[in-house]
């Protein structure tokens, strides 16, 4: 299987969308970290994005970006659809983990070092939440 990574030359960046309230949806059946993907691919800077199943079973989605600005943008752009979509914050739904890459490495490289949380992500959203 091929993954967008793999065709991004660095740097750019990459933002792991992690739900961590299951079950929560609208009257489409539609969920908030399906309308951040959903969103992200109408964002500028957005590069593409890849989904997997953990070992779980969870679904994973990893969104690739140009730089950071961007990558708040859409954290932005999504607390607000969500907040209005659902009566819910971004952060309480979802944890969103953001690297710089600046060199290619393999597969399972990547993906161990995406589960390395991004302080900046969890303070811009925990100020977002203070602002609702």
């Amino acid at each position: 299987m091929e993954i967008m990574s793999e065709n991004l030359d660095p740097p750019y960046y990459s933002a792991k969308l992690n739900e961590v309230q299951q079950g929560i949806k609208d009257k489409d059946e539609i969920a908030p970290a399906d309308e951040m993907v959903t969103l992200a691919m109408r964002q500028k800077g957005f590069l593409g994005l890849d989904s997997f199943r953990d070992k779980k079973g969870d679904k994973r989605t990893v969104s690739y970006w140009r730089n950071l600005d961007d990558i708040e943008k859409w954290i932005n752009a999504g607390d607000y659809k969500i907040n209005n979509r659902f009566g819910i914050g971004l952060a309480e739904t979802c944890t969103i983990d953001i690297l710089l890459i600046e060199k290619k490495i393999n597969d399972s490289s990547y993906y161990r070092t995406l589960k390395n949380f991004n302080n900046y992500v969890s303070s811009k959203i925990n100020n977002l939440v203070g602002y609702l």
